[in-house]
């Protein structure tokens, strides 16, 4: 026993003296569901305030009166947009999409022809194109308040024009809706934990057997269980500082949202942070274990560091295949790692109590996959620096 924790002390010092792994695991634990929060909240506050900005920038306004008119008594100000709009578009110069209006609008209108009307915005401008919503929603109010004054002075009821009726009944809780915009926060959390441990790991084999320092450990009265162990314990310990840095980040990221309304979404509290903590540990440990018996085959540092970069690959495309199966998931998702993971991990933020079976389910495949990895570390070991 007294070996065992001389191994995992020595391994867990050397992961803690190499700055690449240092800076990797802090910043992947630290800067991730902070910048994912401020990036997210910046966004919903661009599109709110062109909802909250009422002002309607028009090319031709003088040739429709009663439109000037209808957005006028809806609380909007008009400005006449500049000539060059285009140009002001494309560099940003202007921030709200330009409604232009053709010069035979009114006479048209009068007439009963059919007449377009054209908002014109650069899709490269992010702030012009959130304002097209407000923008459309208010000429669609005009036009239905139009086809109304029409029938009306026609005679015709304009009950006649929709004589049923169909509306949407929204069944989600409302504690679920702050998912929406927080969808990836799983994923980031996920890929924190590859990240982070995951030079460790390639230190730990392919980096000492590059250094050379591998075979003078082997000297040692060591089994290879020992040896598999040790490394292995070393790396998790790190995987799972990740997995406790990241969910702890999540608290003062909660302080750097600039949307009341992604802020009162997304309350995470330290109940939400112990089921992370159940369910992403384990997975951690099962990681380490893995990118260790990756690494262990390589003869350099940097093929052990592709090898592993093919195990990052796999999360965004595990996420993916929920998208194949719409409607009740399969219950065969818990059986798959990191799916079942990212699963839970959302039901958590939709504030759902989490299936007993499922986090045993869990457990029991992490433990399965790590048991296996240290098996064949273990028999691999010795065999690896003889070659």
């Amino acid at each position: 026993m007294n070996v065992l924790f001389a191994i995992i002390r020595k391994e867990l010092k050397d992961a803690l003296r190499d700055r690449r792994t240092l800076m990797t695991a802090l910043l992947s634990s630290l800067l991730g569901a902070p910048l994912i929060l401020l990036v997210f909240s910046t966004v919903l506050s661009q599109v709110e305030s062109q909802e909250d900005k009422r002002v309607v920038l028009a090319a031709g306004m003088q040739y429709a009166p009663r439109l000037e008119n209808f957005i006028l008594r809806q609380g909007y100000q008009i400005k006449a947009a500049p000539a060059d709009y285009e140009a002001k578009s494309r560099n940003k110069e202007i921030d709200q999409p330009v409604l232009i209006i053709p010069s035979d609008f009114e006479s048209k209108i009068i007439s009963g022809e059919k007449v377009n009307l054209e908002i014109a915005y650069d899709t490269s401008n992010r702030n012009a194109e959130f304002g097209v919503r407000p923008l459309r929603r208010l000429l669609d109010g005009y036009t239905q308040e139009l086809t109304i004054l029409n029938l009306t002075m026609r005679g015709i009821s304009t009950e006649l024009l929709q004589l049923v009726e169909v509306k949407e009944h929204y069944l989600q809780k409302a504690e679920e809706h702050k998912t929406s915009v927080t969808e990836m926060l799983p994923m980031m959390v996920l890929m924190a934990i590859v990240v982070g441990g995951m030079y460790a790991a390639i230190d730990t084999t392919a980096g000492e057997r590059e250094r050379g320092s591998l075979e003078p450990l082997m000297m040692n009265p060591v089994s290879g269980w020992q040896l598999a162990v040790g490394k292995w314990s070393a790396v998790a310990l790190v995987g799972m500082g990740v997995v406790v840095l990241t969910i702890a980040s999540f608290f003062p990221s909660q302080w750097l949202i600039r949307n009341d309304t992604l802020r009162a979404e997304f309350q995470f509290g330290f109940r939400d942070a112990l089921w992370f903590l159940i369910v992403l540990l384990p997975l951690a440990a099962s990681v380490a274990a893995m990118q260790i018996a990756v690494a262990l085959d390589c003869k350099s540092y940097k093929e052990a560091q592709v090898r592993n970069q093919i195990i990052s690959m796999f999360i965004p495309f595990v996420s993916l295949i929920p998208i194949m199966f719409p409607g009740r998931e399969p219950a065969w998702f818990q059986w798959i790692p990191v799916l079942a993971q990212n699963q839970m991990m959302n039901q958590v933020l939709k504030g759902e109590a989490l299936n007993s079976v499922a986090v045993v389910i869990a457990l029991v495949v992490c433990a399965a996959m790590t048991y296996g990895s240290l098996a064949y570390i273990a028999q691999k070991m010795r065999k690896v620096v003889m070659s």
